[in-house]
Order: C-alpha cells, then structure tokens, then sequence
C-alpha cells in the first residue's frame, strides 16, 4: 500500500492511508469527503422546480407582478442555483410587466 493515498479535502496535501488528521492544516478529513469541484453529495441536492409551480409562477408574474417580484426577492438569495436563476426570472419579469401594466393604464386612461 502506498504511503499517500489520499489527500486533505481543505489543503490538498497527500495524507496517509491511515491518517484522519492532516498534519499541515489540522482538520479532521473523513474516508469519504467530497471532491473539491463538487461542493455537496448529490443526493441532497433539491430537485428543480416542476412544471405546476413554474407555470404558477409565470401567472403570477403576469397578473400580480409586484407579487412575484417579492417573491423572485426572496428566491435571489437561496444557497441553490435553480433557485436563485428563478428569483432572477421573476425579479426580471415582474418588472418588466409592471411597467407594461403602466403603459397600458396610462394609454387607455
């Protein structure tokens, strides 16, 4: 068996076999660490969003615009990537229609 078979998941020093500490920066590495290009396990990952709630959104970005902007707010900041393009989308879209909405009031008032 090779010296270093594995390396630290934080600095990325060769470590033992056998070591669960790595002796250059002090953290405790377990066998199964993820890899560094791959930030979580894949089955914790949440799914994306269905076609239900999508199209939920899109009506709701439609006829309640400053609704979906809160919404799509509120999304901006979620840890999960589809999450935070969604609440791009919205913000994007429910202002965009706010101001179409202002148009068409003021072009029909």
């Amino acid at each position: 068996m090779p010296r270093f078979s594995r390396e630290c998941s934080y600095c990325h020093e060769s470590m033992a076999a056998d070591e669960f500490k790595c002796k250059s920066c002090g953290n405790m590495v377990t066998t199964k660490t993820a890899k560094p290009e791959q930030p979580y396990m894949l089955e914790y990952e949440e799914s994306i969003l269905d076609r239900y709630s999508m199209m939920l959104l899109v009506l709701i970005t439609l006829f309640l615009s400053p609704i979906a902007v809160t919404i799509g707010g509120v999304l901006l900041f979620n840890d999960y990537a589809s999450k935070r393009d969604a609440g791009k989308i919205l913000v994007t879209a429910g202002l965009i229609m706010m101001i179409v909405h202002v148009i068409l009031y003021f072009a029909f008032w």
